[in-house]
């Protein structure tokens, strides 16, 4: 059975990178019928943040990756959250460590920064110098009899070459004497990210270990560790980098990483996948817009680019724009409620105005701010434009006087009263329709006009054509 699995690490903000390898472990194991794992690596104590892993687990449920086992649900591989399981990992090591295959080393943090400045110095790259490879056992046991703090590395073999095979980039080797001693279990007893990611794939039955190419350099590393335990290897898949614009990897200084930030924004959850998707996969047919049950039906792993994709903002809106407008009226209201000041009511009878024209739900208030508000702050310029005053408070003094009486409210009526006022004063439409904008709602890009007129309301409106008469009039 394919067993898939995504293990974000609680040290900050729930990642898009994240979701995005969530994404395609959840797609393969659905499409073979397997089981998609969430596990917590939570080894690294010192940028642990304690409220993160509850900001991953919402904002993965928030994009429906739902897991089959996980921290939460439980599972029979259990547990899932490698602070929990750290009497599996001393045993292990100390299994290495009786077999040979690890050794144990005494040197402090600060005999080790020094060893890298002379490495620095030296034009060597800097990494363990392998000094307490060569101890005895018996100077093993005097150290640790004299209480003296040790972390367990690994023994790297010192020549040859480590190779893998990585299933988009084929054969994938690097020179064993460029690898260094890569510390296993911490003096605190703590275990690397290395030993913690082996064993927890080995023992929980991963299949696929599908994650980002940043990961590729620490593969050897990997491989040697299911070597020296003789396990077989996962299926290796290292799916390129998100990047900014300029090629780098992305980063909050240039792009929004945040999954809250996403949600908060107004994004639909299903828009951020079709778009993460994008960025690391092609849709056989060249489709740019269709949920996830569609990749998941078309979805194989050699359709999975290696070409480092361009994180743009830009697709996003518009791939969000396309979403927002397949929903029905109805269920865009409903999803407009936590991000609008207005009534679910009132949210309704706008909607129809906003839909084509907001890529973001953040987007409807501030289309619509001249509704919110009792009273809008007329542009004199732009009300005036290329007109006399005295002859656009004419024009707004005979709109009002056509409008006052009217008793059915409807825009066919008011773009039709409007329509005649253009031949009474001979004016070219855009420029009438530009002034009755302008005086009711204080922009000069709104919704169609007699639209907005309507949903405003009778009484608003007159009210607020009177305003701008009165900013007309002169003292």
């Amino acid at each position: 059975m394919v067993r898939t699995r995504i293990a974000p690490s609680p040290t900050g903000e729930p990642h898009v990178g994240t979701a995005y390898a969530a994404l395609f472990n959840f797609c393969l194991a659905k499409k073979e019928r397997g089981k998609f794992i969430l596990r917590i690596e939570d080894t690294d104590r010192s940028r642990l943040v304690i409220s993160a892993e509850d900001k991953i687990l919402k904002s993965l449920k928030w994009l429906k990756l739902t897991w089959d086992e996980g921290s939460d649900v439980g599972g029979s591989y259990g547990p899932y959250r490698q602070s929990e399981r750290l009497e599996i990992y001393q045993k292990f090591a100390d299994e290495l460590l009786k077999q040979g295959k690890a050794y144990r080393c005494f040197h402090t943090f600060e005999e080790l920064g020094l060893m890298r400045e002379k490495q620095i110095k030296e034009k060597k790259p800097p990494m363990y110098d392998r000094s307490c490879r060569g101890l005895t056992l018996g100077q093993v046991e005097q150290r640790l009899k004299d209480k003296k703090s040790s972390v367990i590395r690994l023994k790297v073999p010192l020549d040859g070459e480590t190779i893998f095979e990585d299933l988009l980039r084929g054969e994938i080797s690097f020179k064993n004497e460029n690898l260094d001693d890569q510390i296993l279990l911490k003096s605190d007893g703590w275990p690397t990210y290395h030993l913690a990611s082996v064993v927890d794939d080995h023992l929980m039955e991963i299949t696929h270990v599908i994650r980002a190419e940043e990961w590729l350099s620490s593969t050897p590393k990997h491989v040697l560790l299911y070597k020296s335990f003789g396990w077989s290897l996962p299926i290796f898949v290292h799916l390129p980098l998100l990047r900014n614009p300029d090629k780098t990897k992305i980063s909050k200084r240039k792009n929004p990483i945040s999954l809250e930030w996403y949600q908060n924004e107004g994004y639909l959850p299903e828009a951020l996948l079709n778009f993460l998707a994008l960025q690391g996969w092609s849709h056989p047919e060249g489709k740019e817009v269709f949920p996830i049950s569609e990749m998941v039906d078309k979805f194989s792993l050699d359709k999975i680019v290696t070409s480092g994709p361009i994180f743009n903002l830009e697709k996003l809106n518009w791939i969000n724009g396309e979403y927002i407008r397949s929903l029905s009226d109805k269920d865009l209201a409903s999803k407009l409620v936590e991000f609008s000041q207005l009534k679910k009511d009132e949210i309704v009878k706008l909607v129809p105005l906003a839909k084509t024209r907001i890529k973001r739900l953040t987007e409807f208030d501030p289309l619509f701010d001249f509704y919110l508000k009792e009273a809008v702050e007329i542009p004199q310029d732009k009300l005036i434009r290329n007109l006399d005053s005295s002859q656009v408070e004419k024009i707004l003094n005979t709109y009002v006087e056509k409008l006052k009486d009217l008793s059915a409210w409807k825009k066919e009526t008011l773009d039709k009263i409007a329509r005649e006022i253009v031949l009474d004063f001979n004016l070219p439409t855009p420029d009438l329709f530009m002034i009755i904008r302008v005086a009711v709602t204080g922009k000069e890009v709104t919704p169609p006009l007699f639209e907005t007129l309507e949903v405003l309301g009778k009484i608003k409106v007159l009210q607020r054509l009177k305003e701008a008469m009165d900013l007309l009039s002169p003292p």
